[in-house]
């Protein structure tokens, strides 16, 4: 049985890339869930503006110890957005997103939330679950900047398509 098992699991790079893709989907199916459809742009805003805030006081969380970053993180995600209603105000005219739109802002607000957490972590705890090829995809610097970049494209691709 274990050997079916072994022939069915995709090798190499694009065997995991795909199983890195799949989860990543997965995850932000639970993320929409969790967020809401009217609260993506609230939520994307909130990564951030957390993420601002750790590489600001970088110095001062990673001296409180190896994983403190990743909760003062993970901590003003969460925080921001159970006060975003107090903080920002985002109106969106219409009925919002048609659901195609929700898979891939969520599928792109959940890439940039593994970009930033695996760029916070460690690198060697990491690579027990992900080849370093894989992680380049999420913690290289031309994919942080690509994963923070392409959530604010699509806005703006969708927000075109309106008027």
């Amino acid at each position: 049985m274990s050997n079916i098992w072994t022939n069915l699991q995709p090798s190499g790079l694009v065997g995991e890339l795909v199983i890195v893709v799949l989860a990543l989907f997965g995850f932000s199916l639970l993320f929409w869930l969790l967020i809401g459809r009217f609260r993506l742009h609230n939520a994307l805003i909130n990564i951030y503006i957390a993420f601002a805030i750790l590489q600001v006081s970088n110095g001062l969380s990673s001296s409180l110890g190896k994983f403190s970053p990743l909760i003062i993180f993970l901590a003003l995600v969460v925080f921001l957005t159970m006060v975003d209603s107090k903080l920002f105000e985002i109106h969106l005219s219409g009925s919002g997103l048609s659901i195609w739109q929700v898979l891939v802002l969520s599928f792109l607000e959940a890439g940039l939330l593994f970009s930033i957490i695996l760029t916070i972590l460690p690198e060697k705890p990491v690579l027990d679950y992900v080849s370093g090829e894989s992680l380049q995809y999420f913690i290289s610097p031309l994919a942080g900047v690509i994963w923070m970049i392409l959530p604010l494209v699509f806005l703006l691709f969708i927000g075109r398509g309106k008027n």
